[in-house]
């Protein structure tokens, strides 16, 4: 299992979203709006898994992810 990352607009740092998951689930999960409080910066962030990556994910494969769930 992977955390799903998002980078917080405010500081430029990844953040964990608190959620954790396989790759091929992450993959399917549908492009919906979540919000979640940053841990870095105190703010509300709204994130769809088309700003978000799985921690330890080669950045190239975060591009071929997020180009797959946008064709969707």
């Amino acid at each position: 299992m992977s955390s799903v990352l998002i980078r917080c607009p405010k500081t430029g740092e990844p953040v964990s979203t608190g959620i954790e998951t396989e790759p091929a689930v992450f993959r399917k999960l549908p492009r919906v709006s979540s919000r979640m409080r940053c841990p870095l910066c105190g703010e509300d962030h709204v994130w769809s898994v088309g700003s978000a990556w799985l921690a330890g994910e080669p950045r190239s494969l975060r591009l071929v992810s997020a180009l797959k769930i946008e064709a969707a």
